[in-house]
């Protein structure tokens, strides 16, 4: 139950993180793999981000304009 918990504040801290703040520590950062972290981060900002602005079956339109 500590690990939900724990879990939970994780996902809270990182609803505070802007994609620009993850920009800035991706700059930072001292390793390829920190970097790596920092990207994937980054990612996960700009599809909610994509999901907010377009709607949340985005990738429902894209497929049904490819077919």
């Amino acid at each position: 139950m500590e690990k939900m918990k724990e879990q939970n504040n994780l996902y809270e801290q990182f609803l505070k993180y802007s994609y620009e703040d993850l920009e800035e520590s991706f700059k930072k950062a001292k390793t390829k793999e920190e970097q790596d972290f920092y990207i994937a981060l980054s990612d996960i900002v700009l599809q909610k981000e994509q999901e907010r602005v377009i709607g949340k079956n985005w990738w429902l339109r894209i497929l049904y304009l490819q077919v």
